[in-house]
């Protein structure tokens, strides 16, 4: 089955989070994320915080929003989350 949502098509899950991973590392990169500093010392609250955030804002794109900014959204939700996997921070964390 595939989705569509403003004429385009997503009929491959995996070509799907590879994208959304892409977008995510672009956005990442930005002199504007590169400001907020790392995420190895948040506590999983402060992650848990950002990615309720995240979901909100995905959320209103889903509903308001063009297919751009949804996927900007979609990513940055992916980008928080991994963010909580991040074996470095376990180690930080001792």
């Amino acid at each position: 089955m595939e989705a569509t949502r403003g004429g385009e098509g997503v009929s491959d899950p995996e070509g799907l989070l590879a994208a959304l991973a892409a977008r995510s590392r672009r956005k990442l990169m930005t002199s504007k994320n590169l400001a907020k500093g790392s995420w190895i010392d948040m506590s999983d609250e402060e992650i848990l915080g950002r990615i309720r955030e995240e979901i909100n804002e995905l959320l209103r794109a889903l509903l308001f929003g063009s297919w751009d900014e949804i996927a900007d959204e979609a990513a940055d939700v992916y980008h928080f989350a991994g963010m909580g996997a991040d074996p470095a921070r376990k180690e930080a964390k001792g």
